[in-house]
């Protein structure tokens, strides 16, 4: 069963990861972990993963067009 809701809905979830990726990886996101030592760039990359796998379930979500 595909739907556009659903895909449009795992777009903007990766478009969120993304975000979150990216403020990880700068460093802004540091208070949300127990220490404070600069950016965490394994926190990045695990939000860059989650990022292509949301993107890719929305790939198979959509309808396609004959």
């Amino acid at each position: 069963m595909r739907s556009t809701s659903l895909a449009v809905g795992l777009g903007v979830l990766g478009i969120v990861f993304i975000v979150i990726a990216a403020l990880y990886a700068v460093g802004v996101l540091q208070i949300l972990t127990s220490t404070t030592s600069g950016p965490h760039y394994k926190h990045a990359v695990l939000f860059a993963v989650l990022a292509v796998a949301s993107f890719v379930a929305a790939s198979f979500a959509r309808s396609r067009t004959a």
